[in-house]
């Protein structure tokens, strides 16, 4: 295993220097990620240590880790690991175990599970190891520290510490080791600290007796709230030239819980032969003993102190200045399912602990602080326990989530508050919070800041426990939730459907006359909360509609598009994705070509949109934003400077476009300016025609970019109604499809000529959950067989009627059209121009609510 670990570094090296030499300087100049993820299962493919590309074992990640870098492990199991690289004083490499909260953790099996050898300024945190051999053997090596593990070993010892090793630490960690020492400290290893740690020491027949806990040659070892419980083995041995030992604020006790006063097995060796805490050689000249718990229920002294044997504190304190504050008793020890010992109520180890302990560990086993329990008397100078673990109080949790300030527009931030009945001196309790995916944030802070993965109702799973993770023990559980939108991502408009050329789908044959097409959305608008696209019909045999809708669901009412036999036209479409698809339904009798073009999606980006009364941006007729009057002429292009109307850093803008008075038949695409001009259409048009649709354009340095795709020429007039920036503007919700005006309901849909209505939008997509306040609403809008020619126009409620159209119609004509609005008390304003009464349709797509600020 050796062998091929060091040949993988090899590999690794030369690999590296390859990638310099290709990169060139700035490469080499680079600043190292602060984090380097592995995982077993989402693994594959190109790896590069990334949350979203892992490497597949632990060897891969040390193998390009540097001072001061964190390699994240994800729940699992995995290979035994050689650690040869070192960080540097305080820049550690770090290797932390990332468990779920329902009790997986991340195990590590193997040979030992963790080699140290000649390395330092390494931490490993929160590994469960199991196996055969050696848990984790430190050799050569210093300032090394493993915390917060657990230590399964058939053959021990747990943890091996060995050679010229300095300052290496083992604190808060579980051992549950046979047929050898948990911990075996020697071959002249200093300064080694042993802290808040639960020992179980198992004995095996047929094996020569160990100790759990056994110190030779290794000067200067503190052992210091350990709770040591052993069946018929001894608790602590010290020997050889190891002065400077300390063995405080720990209970040893050398019987199990659930056999006191015996040992196990048939036959049982007699229990009192067994001598709790031996210490000989160098440290019976410097050593201290104090502040501890041994429990003499095994019938036999307690001591071994330079080769004679007391039989309580006392006697050891007068032979030798030992032992002062140590206590024979019980200690009255709860729970051996993990070998993690509590206190039960009444133990005489609560708050009697020496609070000015030198290496004190500032908290417990579990990761609690000091708790002072009104039913035990101070003792030590304060309140500190003896042993592992601490008794501490539940306390009285309460968590909320918002949206998170500074980030995406599906990010959040979960805080809880805790009160505690007791006076801590630190925050009690470990907490675990998740969001929608797989990743889960342990820590004792009591906040974390969670990504979801689309727009709508997100609620945090959010647990408390009293004794650490991975258990799935809780002292408080809530779901706190919070209406997440999304932020708008526009993209160069791409074709992503064309029946006429087998895109989206095999074959060029026009969709038939009640068919369904699902085609997939491509790159990061696949996992989007919804999509924006530009929907065209072409050369329909007969007249009819189409349905813009998820791809899992069926629509049986409204529609995004009207046409008549053989007119080419489009619409603005904004579509929740699901399963990385989209459809369309052709609801018509006859067979129809259909066209999608995607133009944005909506994810967990910071643009937020900000509605606005729509104002006039572009108009060719009379030199708004263009020098002269002319029209855009054969294959034309325009570019619109914006930058004096929308906040710097904007993405994007709404824009009701609008052409007139076209000399031939064409189309209007809107693009990136200064990128060539994609293959796809905004607005499609026909000689004569006057016709609109909704867009949104993106914005490059304040400008927009508009093309003519035609031979002819044509006016061109754009109505600027919103933009998306960064940090402002509310974010999207996509509901399903609400209608909210439509003749016969409520004595709506009928708008008088000369005349506005009131239409209010629906919110019961929010349900429960505060989504508020709404800020724009996403509507189709159609005039079904309109009496007479006019045209619509639409503005927020309370705010006087702007001179623009949003919707133009002739008379008999059915049309749709998309329109993003702002609204104020929950509603808006729709004015119909024609100089006779119109029947409107209105169906909610979605609304912007809150901010992303």
């Amino acid at each position: 295993m050796k062998r091929s670990f060091l040949a993988f570094v090899t590999a690794g090296v030369l690999v590296t220097a390859g990638l310099a030499v290709t990169g060139g300087t700035a490469a080499a100049a680079a600043d190292p990620p602060s984090t380097i993820h592995v995982a077993t299962m989402s693994c594959g493919g190109a790896q590069d240590g990334s949350e979203a590309k892992p490497y597949c074992t632990i060897a891969q990640a040390i193998a390009f880790a540097v001072p001061g870098q964190t390699i994240a492990v994800r729940e699992g199991t995995y290979f035994g690991t050689e650690v040869p690289r070192s960080g540097e004083p305080g820049k550690p490499i770090t290797l932390a175990a990332r468990p779920s909260s329902m009790g997986t953790a991340v195990t590590i099996i193997g040979e030992p599970a963790f080699h140290f050898a000649g390395v330092h300024d390494v931490v490993v945190d929160g590994f469960l190891t199991n196996t055969g051999g050696p848990g984790v053997v430190v050799e050569n090596s210093s300032d090394v520290m493993f915390t917060n593990g657990r230590i399964t070993a058939s053959s021990g010892p747990g943890v091996e510490i060995k050679g010229d090793s300095r300052r290496v630490t083992v604190s808060s960690t579980l051992t549950n080791v046979s047929r050898g020492p948990a911990f075996a400290v020697g071959g002249g290893a200093t300064d080694t600290l042993l802290a808040a740690n639960s020992v179980r020491g198992i004995r095996y027949t047929g094996v020569a007796p160990y100790p759990a806990v056994a110190v030779a040659d290794a000067p200067r070892t503190t052992v210091i709230n350990n709770t040591i419980v052993t069946d018929c083995l001894a608790g602590v041995d010290v020997s050889g030239e190891s002065a400077g030992f300390a063995l405080v604020n720990s209970i040893v006790r050398t019987t199990t819980v659930s056999t006191p006063g015996r040992c196990s097995g048939s036959p049982a060796p007699d229990p009192a032969n067994v001598v709790p805490v031996t210490v000989a050689g160098a440290a019976t000249s410097d050593g201290t003993i104090d502040y501890n718990v041994i429990d003499p229920g095994h019938g036999g002294a307690l001591y071994s102190w330079a080769g004679a044997t007391f039989a309580d504190p006392s006697a050891l304190h007068a032979a030798a200045g030992q032992a002062a504050h140590d206590l024979k008793t019980d200690p009255k020890l709860a729970g051996v399912a993990d070998t993690s010992f509590g206190l039960r109520p009444g133990s005489p180890a609560i708050d009697s602990a020496l609070a000015t302990a030198p290496r004190l560990p500032a908290t417990d086993l579990r990761g609690n602080a000091h708790a002072d329990n009104p039913d035990a008397a101070n003792g030590g100078g304060g309140y500190v326990d003896r042993g592992a673990t601490e008794v501490v109080p539940t306390p009285t949790v309460s968590s909320k989530i918002v949206h998170a300030a500074g980030g995406g527009a599906l990010d959040a931030v979960v805080t809880t508050t805790r009160t505690y009945p007791w006076p801590t001196d630190g925050p009690i309790g470990t907490f675990s919070f998740r969001g929608d995916g797989p990743a889960t944030v342990i820590n004792r802070t009591g906040s974390a800041r969670l990504t979801f993965g689309n727009a709508g109702a997100a609620c945090a799973m959010v647990i408390l426990s009293l004794y650490g993770f991975p258990t799935a023990a809780s002292a408080y559980y809530d779901s706190p939730c919070v209406m997440l939108g999304g932020g708008y991502a526009a993209v160069t408009p791409q074709r992503v459907l064309d029946t006429r050329s087998a895109i989206g789908r095999p074959g060029t044959t026009p969709l038939s006359g009640g068919q369904q097409v699902d085609f997939a959305i491509p790159g990061a608008a696949a996992t989007a909360s919804a999509v924006v696209l530009n929907v065209t019909v072409t050369n329909p045999q007969s007249p009819g509609s189409l349905r813009v809708m998820r791809s899992d669901l069926f629509e049986p009412v409204g529609a995004n598009l009207h046409f008549v036999a053989n007119e080419t036209i489009a619409n603005l479409v904004t579509v929740p994705v699901r399963n990385g698809k989209v459809s369309i339904y052709n609801d018509s009798a006859g067979t129809s070509h259909v066209l999608a073009d995607l133009v944005g999606y909506y994810a967990n980006t910071p643009n937020g949109l900000t509605a606005a009364t729509p104002a006039r941006v572009l108009d060719t007729r009379s030199a708004v934003g263009v020098p002269g009057t002319s029209p855009v002429g054969p294959q034309g292009r325009v570019v619109v400077d914006v930058s004096s109307r929308v906040p710097a850093g904007t993405t994007a803008v709404v824009l009701n476009l609008t052409v007139t008075k076209p000399t031939q038949s064409g189309h209007i695409t809107l693009f990136p300016n200064g990128s060539a001009v994609p293959t796809a259409s905004n607005l499609n048009f026909v000689a004569g025609q006057t016709v609109n649709n909704m867009a949104i354009a993106p914005v490059v340095g304040g400008k927009i970019a508009l093309a003519h795709g035609g031979s002819g020429t044509v006016h061109v007039i754009a109505d600027l109604a919103g933009w998306f920036a960064p940090g402002a503007g509310g974010t999207f919700l996509p509901t399903y499809r609400r209608h909210l005006f439509e003749p016969g309901q409520n004595a709506g849909g009928l708008i008088g000529p000369g005349q506005s209505a009131r239409v209010f939008v629906n919110k019961s997509d929010c349900g429960s959950t505060s989504c508020e306040p709404r800020t724009a609403v996403v509507a189709n809008l159609t005039v079904d067989n309109a009496g007479a020619a006019g045209y619509l126009s639409i503005y927020p409620y309370g705010q006087p009627k702007p001179v623009v159209s949003v919707l133009n119609f002739n008379k008999g004509q059915t049309v749709s059209t998309q329109a993003t609005v702002g609204v104020a008390e929950d509603s808006f304003m729709i004015f119909n121009s024609s100089s006779t009464t119109v029947e409107v349709f209105v169906d909610q797509f979605g609304f912007y609510f809150g901010s992303v600020a």
